[in-house]
């Protein structure tokens, strides 16, 4: 009786490719309040927290003529 060979062994997955832009991802702190008054506002301009977040950083950046 021949053995049969054992089956051969599957490849790891593939990662997933990350996106190759030039963001770096940060880390913010914010007190409790100061979140939920931006989730607030967020909501009712129908966009992100983070959307908010960068468009703030435009305007201190804009009033303070750096270039972005």
């Amino acid at each position: 009786m021949v053995a049969s060979p054992e089956p051969a062994a599957a490849p790891p997955p593939a990662s997933p490719s990350k996106a190759t832009d030039s963001r770096i991802a940060t880390t913010l702190r914010i007190e409790p309040e100061r979140l939920e008054a931006l989730k607030i506002l967020a909501a009712k301009r129908r966009v992100r927290v983070n959307d908010l977040i960068l468009e703030g950083v435009d305007h201190v950046l804009a009033l303070n003529a750096v270039a972005h």
